[in-house]
Protein backbone atom coordinates (compact mmCIF):
# COMPACT_ATOMS: atom_id res chain seq x y z
CA UNK A 1 0.00 0.00 0.00
CA UNK A 2 2.74 2.43 1.13
CA UNK A 3 4.77 1.56 -2.61
CA UNK A 4 1.18 2.66 -4.34
CA UNK A 5 0.81 5.50 -2.54
CA UNK A 6 4.41 6.83 -3.48
CA UNK A 7 4.04 5.19 -6.99
CA UNK A 8 1.14 7.66 -7.37
CA UNK A 9 2.35 10.61 -5.52
CA UNK A 10 5.10 10.68 -7.76
CA UNK A 11 2.96 10.06 -11.00
CA UNK A 12 0.93 13.66 -9.87
CA UNK A 13 4.03 15.36 -9.72
CA UNK A 14 4.80 14.70 -12.91
CA UNK A 15 4.66 17.32 -15.23
CA UNK A 16 2.67 16.76 -18.54
CA UNK A 17 4.58 16.22 -21.42
CA UNK A 18 2.86 17.64 -24.40
CA UNK A 19 4.43 17.15 -27.78
CA UNK A 20 3.14 20.67 -29.74
CA UNK A 21 3.15 19.95 -33.55
CA UNK A 22 2.91 23.10 -35.88
CA UNK A 23 3.00 22.84 -39.58
CA UNK A 24 5.23 25.72 -39.45
CA UNK A 25 8.41 27.13 -38.66
CA UNK A 26 9.28 29.02 -35.32
CA UNK A 27 11.39 31.22 -37.62
CA UNK A 28 8.71 32.11 -39.95
CA UNK A 29 6.55 35.20 -39.19
CA UNK A 30 3.55 33.05 -38.34
CA UNK A 31 5.99 31.19 -36.17
CA UNK A 32 7.27 33.67 -34.09
CA UNK A 33 4.21 35.92 -33.81
CA UNK A 34 1.44 32.93 -32.54
CA UNK A 35 3.90 29.39 -32.11
CA UNK A 36 7.23 30.85 -29.78
CA UNK A 37 5.58 33.51 -26.94
CA UNK A 38 2.77 30.45 -26.58
CA UNK A 39 5.36 27.67 -26.37
CA UNK A 40 7.46 29.87 -24.00
CA UNK A 41 4.25 31.16 -21.81
CA UNK A 42 2.95 27.51 -21.45
CA UNK A 43 6.52 26.15 -20.51
CA UNK A 44 6.46 29.06 -17.97
CA UNK A 45 2.86 27.53 -16.72
CA UNK A 46 4.56 23.96 -16.03
CA UNK A 47 3.77 22.70 -19.16
CA UNK A 48 6.75 19.98 -20.50
CA UNK A 49 6.77 20.65 -23.69
CA UNK A 50 8.20 19.23 -27.31
CA UNK A 51 7.84 21.21 -29.72
CA UNK A 52 8.51 19.95 -33.26
CA UNK A 53 8.03 22.54 -36.45
CA UNK A 54 8.94 22.69 -40.68
CA UNK A 55 11.46 25.19 -41.23
CA UNK A 56 11.53 27.29 -44.83
CA UNK A 57 15.38 26.37 -46.21
CA UNK A 58 16.14 29.81 -46.23
CA UNK A 59 15.64 29.70 -42.37
CA UNK A 60 17.58 26.50 -41.57
CA UNK A 61 20.39 28.20 -43.46
CA UNK A 62 20.62 31.43 -41.12
CA UNK A 63 22.72 29.24 -38.84
CA UNK A 64 23.01 32.62 -36.14
CA UNK A 65 18.96 32.24 -36.20
CA UNK A 66 18.60 29.06 -35.78
CA UNK A 67 21.01 29.04 -33.09
CA UNK A 68 19.29 31.93 -31.10
CA UNK A 69 15.87 30.40 -31.46
CA UNK A 70 16.90 27.05 -29.98
CA UNK A 71 19.33 29.00 -27.02
CA UNK A 72 16.04 30.47 -25.74
CA UNK A 73 14.15 27.27 -25.84
CA UNK A 74 16.72 25.52 -24.11
CA UNK A 75 16.75 28.41 -21.84
CA UNK A 76 13.04 27.70 -21.39
CA UNK A 77 13.38 24.16 -20.94
CA UNK A 78 11.60 23.37 -24.30
CA UNK A 79 12.80 20.37 -26.61
CA UNK A 80 12.88 21.72 -29.90
CA UNK A 81 13.25 19.88 -33.17
CA UNK A 82 13.03 21.43 -36.11
CA UNK A 83 11.70 19.68 -39.57
CA UNK A 84 12.67 20.82 -42.99
CA UNK A 85 9.66 21.98 -44.72
CA UNK A 86 9.17 20.30 -48.42
CA UNK A 87 6.90 22.80 -50.24
CA UNK A 88 6.22 20.98 -53.94
CA UNK A 89 5.01 18.78 -55.34
CA UNK A 90 2.42 19.65 -52.94
CA UNK A 91 1.08 16.40 -51.71
CA UNK A 92 3.94 13.92 -52.34
CA UNK A 93 5.62 16.90 -50.44
CA UNK A 94 3.14 17.27 -47.17
CA UNK A 95 2.80 13.54 -46.97
CA UNK A 96 6.44 13.45 -46.90
CA UNK A 97 6.16 15.62 -44.39
CA UNK A 98 3.52 14.00 -41.71
CA UNK A 99 5.84 10.53 -42.15
CA UNK A 100 9.10 12.23 -40.29
CA UNK A 101 6.52 13.93 -37.96
CA UNK A 102 5.66 10.45 -36.88
CA UNK A 103 9.09 9.31 -37.24
CA UNK A 104 10.49 11.77 -35.39
CA UNK A 105 7.74 11.21 -32.59
CA UNK A 106 8.81 7.67 -32.51
CA UNK A 107 12.46 8.53 -31.73
CA UNK A 108 11.36 11.53 -29.14
CA UNK A 109 8.77 8.61 -27.44
CA UNK A 110 12.23 6.92 -26.44
CA UNK A 111 13.29 9.95 -23.73
CA UNK A 112 10.28 9.75 -21.95
CA UNK A 113 6.14 9.42 -21.63
CA UNK A 114 4.19 11.86 -24.25
CA UNK A 115 0.93 12.72 -22.80
CA UNK A 116 -0.67 14.39 -25.18
CA UNK A 117 -0.24 15.44 -28.78
CA UNK A 118 -1.37 19.09 -29.87
CA UNK A 119 -1.79 19.47 -33.30
CA UNK A 120 -1.82 22.53 -34.26
CA UNK A 121 -3.22 23.72 -38.13
CA UNK A 122 -4.82 21.21 -40.45
CA UNK A 123 -2.23 19.66 -42.32
CA UNK A 124 -0.62 18.99 -38.66
CA UNK A 125 -3.75 17.25 -37.50
CA UNK A 126 -3.92 13.94 -39.72
CA UNK A 127 0.11 13.20 -38.43
CA UNK A 128 -1.09 14.51 -35.33
CA UNK A 129 -3.81 11.92 -34.71
CA UNK A 130 -1.65 8.93 -35.68
CA UNK A 131 1.33 10.13 -33.93
CA UNK A 132 -1.25 10.23 -30.63
CA UNK A 133 -2.97 6.62 -31.17
CA UNK A 134 0.49 4.86 -31.57
CA UNK A 135 1.91 6.99 -28.75
CA UNK A 136 -1.10 6.08 -26.46
CA UNK A 137 -1.42 9.59 -25.95
CA UNK A 138 -4.66 11.67 -25.43
CA UNK A 139 -5.11 14.51 -29.10
CA UNK A 140 -5.56 17.99 -28.96
CA UNK A 141 -6.41 19.42 -32.17
CA UNK A 142 -5.73 23.67 -32.70
CA UNK A 143 -8.35 24.53 -35.45
CA UNK A 144 -6.41 27.48 -37.10
CA UNK A 145 -9.59 28.47 -39.16
CA UNK A 146 -11.68 25.97 -41.79
CA UNK A 147 -8.72 24.85 -43.95
CA UNK A 148 -10.35 23.24 -46.58
CA UNK A 149 -12.73 26.20 -47.12
CA UNK A 150 -10.29 28.44 -46.54
CA UNK A 151 -8.43 27.35 -49.60
CA UNK A 152 -11.91 27.78 -51.85
CA UNK A 153 -11.95 31.38 -50.04
CA UNK A 154 -8.50 31.97 -51.77
CA UNK A 155 -9.14 30.74 -54.97
CA UNK A 156 -6.67 27.64 -54.82
CA UNK A 157 -9.58 25.21 -55.39
CA UNK A 158 -13.42 25.50 -56.38
CA UNK A 159 -16.13 24.73 -53.83
CA UNK A 160 -17.14 21.17 -53.81
CA UNK A 161 -14.49 20.12 -56.26
CA UNK A 162 -13.03 16.80 -55.55
CA UNK A 163 -9.97 18.37 -53.27
CA UNK A 164 -12.40 20.51 -51.40
CA UNK A 165 -14.46 17.20 -50.78
CA UNK A 166 -11.39 15.21 -49.79
CA UNK A 167 -10.22 17.95 -47.01
CA UNK A 168 -13.85 18.64 -45.59
CA UNK A 169 -13.63 14.62 -44.95
CA UNK A 170 -10.04 14.84 -43.37
CA UNK A 171 -11.35 17.81 -41.01
CA UNK A 172 -14.29 15.72 -40.31
CA UNK A 173 -12.22 12.85 -39.27
CA UNK A 174 -10.17 15.26 -37.49
CA UNK A 175 -13.02 16.35 -35.62
CA UNK A 176 -14.29 13.12 -34.69
CA UNK A 177 -11.72 11.57 -33.72
CA UNK A 178 -9.56 14.57 -31.26
CA UNK A 179 -10.01 14.12 -26.99
CA UNK A 180 -10.21 17.81 -27.59
CA UNK A 181 -10.57 20.59 -29.83
CA UNK A 182 -8.99 24.66 -29.79
CA UNK A 183 -10.66 26.87 -31.87
CA UNK A 184 -9.74 30.46 -32.77
CA UNK A 185 -13.37 32.34 -32.53
CA UNK A 186 -16.65 32.03 -30.59
CA UNK A 187 -18.43 31.66 -34.00
CA UNK A 188 -15.89 28.90 -34.68
CA UNK A 189 -16.58 27.19 -31.68
CA UNK A 190 -20.48 27.13 -32.21
CA UNK A 191 -19.80 26.00 -36.05
CA UNK A 192 -17.43 23.19 -34.50
CA UNK A 193 -19.88 22.08 -31.89
CA UNK A 194 -22.57 21.98 -34.34
CA UNK A 195 -21.41 19.38 -36.09
CA UNK A 196 -22.25 15.82 -35.63
CA UNK A 197 -20.04 13.63 -33.71
CA UNK A 198 -20.71 9.90 -33.57
CA UNK A 199 -19.68 9.99 -29.90
CA UNK A 200 -21.67 9.94 -26.81
CA UNK A 201 -19.95 12.48 -24.97
CA UNK A 202 -18.47 14.79 -27.68
CA UNK A 203 -15.27 16.32 -26.98
CA UNK A 204 -14.14 19.72 -25.33
CA UNK A 205 -14.59 22.78 -27.61
CA UNK A 206 -12.23 25.97 -26.31
CA UNK A 207 -11.74 29.23 -27.35
CA UNK A 208 -8.48 30.40 -27.78
CA UNK A 209 -7.55 33.18 -29.72
CA UNK A 210 -4.38 33.99 -31.77
CA UNK A 211 -2.44 35.42 -28.77
CA UNK A 212 0.17 38.18 -29.06
CA UNK A 213 2.58 38.93 -26.69
CA UNK A 214 1.10 42.26 -24.79
CA UNK A 215 4.82 43.33 -23.31
CA UNK A 216 6.51 43.34 -27.09
CA UNK A 217 3.53 45.53 -28.43
CA UNK A 218 3.08 49.01 -27.02
CA UNK A 219 0.69 51.83 -27.94
CA UNK A 220 2.82 55.36 -27.81
CA UNK A 221 -0.39 56.96 -27.45
CA UNK A 222 -2.37 59.32 -29.73
CA UNK A 223 -0.10 60.74 -32.45
CA UNK A 224 -0.66 64.48 -32.44
CA UNK A 225 -2.38 65.88 -35.92
CA UNK A 226 -0.47 64.74 -38.81
CA UNK A 227 -1.17 63.49 -42.35
CA UNK A 228 -3.07 60.18 -41.51
CA UNK A 229 -0.58 57.09 -41.73
CA UNK A 230 -2.12 53.59 -42.30
CA UNK A 231 -0.63 50.24 -42.33
CA UNK A 232 -0.90 46.79 -43.89
CA UNK A 233 0.84 44.28 -42.13
CA UNK A 234 1.62 40.39 -43.43
CA UNK A 235 0.61 38.32 -45.75
CA UNK A 236 -0.58 39.39 -49.76
CA UNK A 237 -2.26 37.56 -52.03
CA UNK A 238 -5.22 35.22 -52.16
CA UNK A 239 -7.63 35.38 -49.11
CA UNK A 240 -5.45 38.56 -48.28
CA UNK A 241 -7.07 41.54 -50.11
CA UNK A 242 -4.58 44.27 -50.55
CA UNK A 243 -6.29 45.35 -53.45
CA UNK A 244 -8.85 46.14 -50.97
CA UNK A 245 -7.21 47.91 -48.31
CA UNK A 246 -5.56 49.68 -51.43
CA UNK A 247 -9.27 51.16 -52.89
CA UNK A 248 -10.19 52.07 -49.33
CA UNK A 249 -6.81 54.17 -49.17
CA UNK A 250 -7.97 55.95 -51.93
CA UNK A 251 -11.05 56.57 -50.93
CA UNK A 252 -9.48 57.95 -47.38
CA UNK A 253 -7.55 60.00 -49.66
CA UNK A 254 -10.82 61.35 -51.30
CA UNK A 255 -10.56 63.40 -47.71
CA UNK A 256 -7.36 64.04 -46.93
CA UNK A 257 -4.73 63.98 -49.92
CA UNK A 258 -2.11 63.69 -47.63
CA UNK A 259 -3.10 59.71 -46.47
CA UNK A 260 -0.52 57.33 -46.89
CA UNK A 261 0.04 53.41 -46.80
CA UNK A 262 2.58 51.53 -45.46
CA UNK A 263 3.08 47.35 -46.48
CA UNK A 264 4.87 45.71 -43.89
CA UNK A 265 4.93 42.38 -45.34
CA UNK A 266 7.97 39.69 -46.78
CA UNK A 267 5.62 39.19 -49.82
CA UNK A 268 6.95 39.61 -53.27
CA UNK A 269 7.02 43.10 -54.23
CA UNK A 270 5.74 42.52 -57.30
CA UNK A 271 2.86 41.12 -56.58
CA UNK A 272 2.29 44.14 -53.83
CA UNK A 273 2.68 46.78 -56.44
CA UNK A 274 0.32 44.93 -58.98
CA UNK A 275 -2.69 44.76 -56.06
CA UNK A 276 -1.99 48.63 -55.39
CA UNK A 277 -2.15 49.75 -58.85
CA UNK A 278 -5.53 47.37 -59.67
CA UNK A 279 -7.01 49.28 -56.35
CA UNK A 280 -5.91 52.95 -58.16
CA UNK A 281 -3.93 54.01 -55.31
CA UNK A 282 -0.83 55.98 -56.64
CA UNK A 283 2.52 54.94 -56.26
CA UNK A 284 3.81 57.83 -54.43
CA UNK A 285 0.80 56.95 -51.56
CA UNK A 286 2.17 53.80 -50.69
CA UNK A 287 5.62 52.45 -49.54
CA UNK A 288 6.73 48.59 -49.28
CA UNK A 289 8.74 47.51 -46.11
CA UNK A 290 9.96 44.07 -45.76
CA UNK A 291 10.83 44.04 -41.92
CA UNK A 292 11.93 41.23 -39.68
CA UNK A 293 9.14 40.12 -36.49
CA UNK A 294 11.03 42.24 -34.04
CA UNK A 295 10.65 45.25 -35.56
CA UNK A 296 7.13 45.04 -36.47
CA UNK A 297 6.41 47.04 -32.94
CA UNK A 298 8.11 49.86 -33.64
CA UNK A 299 6.71 50.72 -36.75
CA UNK A 300 3.08 50.36 -35.96
CA UNK A 301 3.50 52.55 -33.27
CA UNK A 302 4.32 55.33 -36.33
CA UNK A 303 1.02 55.07 -37.34
CA UNK A 304 -3.02 55.88 -36.74
CA UNK A 305 -4.99 52.32 -38.05
CA UNK A 306 -4.36 49.38 -39.27
CA UNK A 307 -5.82 47.57 -41.93
CA UNK A 308 -7.48 43.78 -42.66
CA UNK A 309 -9.29 42.90 -45.80
CA UNK A 310 -10.81 39.73 -46.14
CA UNK A 311 -12.78 38.14 -48.76
CA UNK A 312 -16.56 37.64 -47.72
CA UNK A 313 -16.62 33.51 -48.31
CA UNK A 314 -17.09 30.18 -46.29
CA UNK A 315 -14.23 30.23 -43.63
CA UNK A 316 -13.95 33.99 -42.18
CA UNK A 317 -16.03 33.63 -39.11
CA UNK A 318 -12.81 30.83 -38.03
CA UNK A 319 -9.87 33.11 -37.82
CA UNK A 320 -8.61 35.12 -35.28
CA UNK A 321 -6.18 36.92 -37.03
CA UNK A 322 -2.75 38.46 -35.15
CA UNK A 323 -2.42 41.20 -36.64
CA UNK A 324 -5.72 43.07 -35.66
CA UNK A 325 -4.44 41.86 -31.65
CA UNK A 326 -1.12 43.59 -33.01
CA UNK A 327 -2.99 46.70 -34.24
CA UNK A 328 -4.83 46.84 -31.16
CA UNK A 329 -1.86 46.62 -28.81
CA UNK A 330 -0.09 49.20 -30.64
CA UNK A 331 -3.18 51.62 -29.65
CA UNK A 332 -4.46 51.13 -33.53
CA UNK A 333 -7.75 50.66 -34.62
CA UNK A 334 -8.53 48.36 -37.11
CA UNK A 335 -10.47 48.70 -40.82
CA UNK A 336 -11.40 45.61 -41.69
CA UNK A 337 -14.34 43.66 -43.80
CA UNK A 338 -17.41 41.90 -41.51
CA UNK A 339 -17.57 38.57 -40.32
CA UNK A 340 -13.69 38.26 -39.58
CA UNK A 341 -14.06 35.89 -35.94
CA UNK A 342 -15.15 37.47 -33.57
CA UNK A 343 -13.66 41.40 -35.13
CA UNK A 344 -16.64 42.77 -36.08
CA UNK A 345 -18.53 42.37 -32.44
CA UNK A 346 -15.86 43.57 -30.62
CA UNK A 347 -15.43 46.89 -32.80
CA UNK A 348 -19.23 47.71 -32.30
CA UNK A 349 -19.06 46.82 -28.64
CA UNK A 350 -15.81 48.74 -27.73
CA UNK A 351 -15.24 51.56 -30.63
CA UNK A 352 -11.81 50.25 -31.50
CA UNK A 353 -11.98 50.38 -35.43
CA UNK A 354 -14.50 50.33 -38.85
CA UNK A 355 -16.46 47.61 -40.50
CA UNK A 356 -16.41 48.68 -44.33
CA UNK A 357 -18.22 46.11 -46.29
CA UNK A 358 -16.73 46.26 -50.47
CA UNK A 359 -19.92 44.83 -51.60
CA UNK A 360 -21.74 47.75 -50.71
CA UNK A 361 -21.57 51.04 -52.46
CA UNK A 362 -20.26 54.08 -50.46
CA UNK A 363 -19.33 51.62 -47.43
CA UNK A 364 -15.42 52.61 -48.41
CA UNK A 365 -17.12 56.31 -48.23
CA UNK A 366 -18.70 56.62 -45.31
CA UNK A 367 -16.08 54.13 -43.33
CA UNK A 368 -13.11 56.28 -44.28
CA UNK A 369 -14.88 59.58 -42.85
CA UNK A 370 -15.80 57.18 -39.85
CA UNK A 371 -11.94 56.58 -39.41
CA UNK A 372 -10.95 60.27 -39.65
CA UNK A 373 -13.67 61.16 -36.70
CA UNK A 374 -12.43 58.24 -34.85
CA UNK A 375 -8.40 58.67 -34.67
CA UNK A 376 -9.16 62.26 -33.73
CA UNK A 377 -10.48 60.60 -30.31
CA UNK A 378 -7.74 61.16 -27.83
CA UNK A 379 -9.13 57.52 -25.37
CA UNK A 380 -8.84 55.68 -28.81
CA UNK A 381 -5.52 54.19 -27.83
CA UNK A 382 -6.69 53.40 -24.58
CA UNK A 383 -9.61 51.74 -25.55
CA UNK A 384 -7.54 49.39 -28.40
CA UNK A 385 -5.13 48.24 -25.73
CA UNK A 386 -7.99 47.46 -23.71
CA UNK A 387 -9.28 45.37 -26.44
CA UNK A 388 -6.22 43.73 -27.05
CA UNK A 389 -5.95 42.23 -23.27
CA UNK A 390 -9.15 41.38 -22.82
CA UNK A 391 -9.38 39.44 -26.41
CA UNK A 392 -5.41 38.81 -27.33
CA UNK A 393 -4.30 38.18 -23.82
CA UNK A 394 -1.06 35.54 -24.15
CA UNK A 395 -1.42 34.33 -20.67
CA UNK A 396 -5.38 34.32 -20.93
CA UNK A 397 -4.84 32.26 -23.67
CA UNK A 398 -2.44 30.00 -22.61
CA UNK A 399 -4.37 29.42 -19.29
CA UNK A 400 -6.79 27.90 -20.75
CA UNK A 401 -4.81 25.36 -22.76
CA UNK A 402 -3.21 24.69 -19.76
CA UNK A 403 -6.42 23.87 -17.32
CA UNK A 404 -7.45 21.66 -20.64
CA UNK A 405 -4.22 19.51 -20.29
CA UNK A 406 -5.35 19.00 -16.91
CA UNK A 407 -8.76 17.80 -17.80
CA UNK A 408 -7.23 15.53 -19.95
CA UNK A 409 -4.43 14.11 -18.01
CA UNK A 410 -6.07 14.84 -14.43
Amino acid sequence: MLNEAVANMSSSARPTHVLYLVYWGALEPLGQSLVVPAILQLAGLGTKLTLVTFEKPADLLNTAAMEEQSRVFVNAGVLWTPLRYHKAPKWPATAFDSLAALFTALRLRMTGRIDIVHARTFVAGLPGYAIARVLGARFVYHNEGFYPDEQVDAGVWKNLSLAHRLAKRVEAFIYDHADAIVTLSDRAQAAVACQGRGRPIPPPVIVVPSAVDLAAFQPVGRLAGGAPSLVYLGSVGGRYRLDEAGRFMAALRALDARATLTVVSRADARLVEAMLDASGLPRDAWALRPLPHDAVPAELRKHHAGLLFWPQGLAEHGCSPTKVGEYWASGLPVVTTPNIGDTDAVIRRQRVGVVVDPRSEGSFEAGARELLQLISDPDLPLRCRGAAERTYSLGISCERQRSLYEKLVP
